[in-house]
C-alpha cells in the first residue's frame, strides 16, 4: 500500500499540474490533427490528457522509485545475520 501511494500521489500531483498549465495555455476545441478535431467536447479532452499524464507521471516516479533502491535490495541479496557472541562463553 505504501509503494501505491508513493508512485500514484505524486504522479496525480504531477498530471493536476501539466493539466492545467497544458489547457491554460491550448483550448481543447482548437485541437486539430489534419483539419479534424481531435476532441467531441472539451470533458473528454481534459479527461484524456489527465490521464495521459497520469500515466506519464507514474512512469516517471517508478523508475525514480527504482533508482533510489539499493544494489542489495535489487539483486534480492540479503547476507546471513550475524550472531552474537555469548557473554557468558569463555574466551579462547
Amino acid at each position: 500500500m505504501k509503494k501505491g501511494i508513493l508512485l500514484f500521489w505524486p504522479s496525480f500531483m504531477i498530471a493536476m499540474i501539466a493539466t492545467a498549465v497544458f489547457f491554460s495555455i491550448f483550448d481543447p476545441a482548437e485541437l486539430k490533427l489534419h483539419g479534424n478535431a481531435l476532441f467531441s467536447d472539451k470533458l473528454s479532452a481534459y479527461s484524456l490528457f489527465f490521464l495521459a499524464s497520469w500515466a506519464f507521471g507514474a512512469l516517471n516516479t517508478s523508475i525514480v522509485l527504482l533508482l533510489e533502491k539499493t544494489a542489495r535490495e535489487i539483486n534480492g541479496f540479503t547476507p546471513p545475520p550475524a550472531i552474537a557472541p555469548d557473554e557468558d562463553a569463555p574466551l579462547p
